[in-house]
């Protein structure tokens, strides 16, 4: 399966890369990997198709446009200020990747290869929110965490790729508008957009 090998990559950057413009590329191929893996899924429907189109410009097209857009006029959030040391963050995408990998082994699930990449794309969206300081940077690991959970249930729950995707259009709007509008307003205390500044926050 060609798109193994591009998932485990994207979301390795997730973790190690140190850029937000590598990390929004890396979200935007996962998002990309995951419709090439839900489509058949969702082609068998028409209304399963056109909220599956409506859910893909959304993930691949608007939120990345809208980030791009916000980096613009925040040049000083291009950087995803991460606690961890490059060598640390590789060994912890590898990690991920050997223990997704292993725990769908042990499950014996008929469709191990799709479920091991979804808990994969899961597991470097959490570490994503973990490893890495910048406000930006918790905006596309919630969005590449949406992408992994409608991975998924794409895989554990076939028959119902309508109710998947609208699960993922909700998030994908939820996640961009509104975490943007947040960390529009965090940028004005903090224009680096580093988590800790949150604590300045408090009333």
């Amino acid at each position: 399966m060609i798109v193994a090998p591009i998932v485990v990559l994207a979301g390795a950057l997730l973790i190690a890369g140190s850029r937000t413009v590598v990390a929004l590329v890396a979200y935007v191929v996962l998002a990309v990997a995951a419709g090439a893996l839900i489509a058949p899924a969702a082609a068998v429907a028409p209304l399963a198709l056109a909220v599956f189109g409506i859910t893909l410009v959304m993930k691949i097209l608007v939120a990345p446009a809208v980030i791009l857009v916000f980096l613009r006029t925040q040049p000083a959030a291009r950087n995803l200020r991460p606690s961890l040391a490059l060598p640390l963050r590789l060994l912890l995408a590898i990690a991920l990747g050997a223990l997704g990998a292993g725990a769908v082994d042990v499950a014996n699930v008929a469709a191990a290869p799709q479920l091991a990449l979804a808990l994969y794309v899961v597991a470097c969206a959490l570490a994503m929110l973990l490893v890495h300081r910048n406000l930006l940077a918790q905006l596309i690991a919630l969005l590449a965490l949406g992408t992994g959970i409608t991975l998924c249930g794409a895989v554990l729950a076939p028959a119902l790729p309508e109710s998947v995707e609208l699960g993922a259009t909700f998030d994908a709007l939820v996640g961009t508008f509104i975490g943007l509008g947040l960390i529009r307003a965090v940028a004005a205390v903090d224009p680096l957009l580093d988590v800790e500044s949150l604590k300045q926050l408090r009333g």
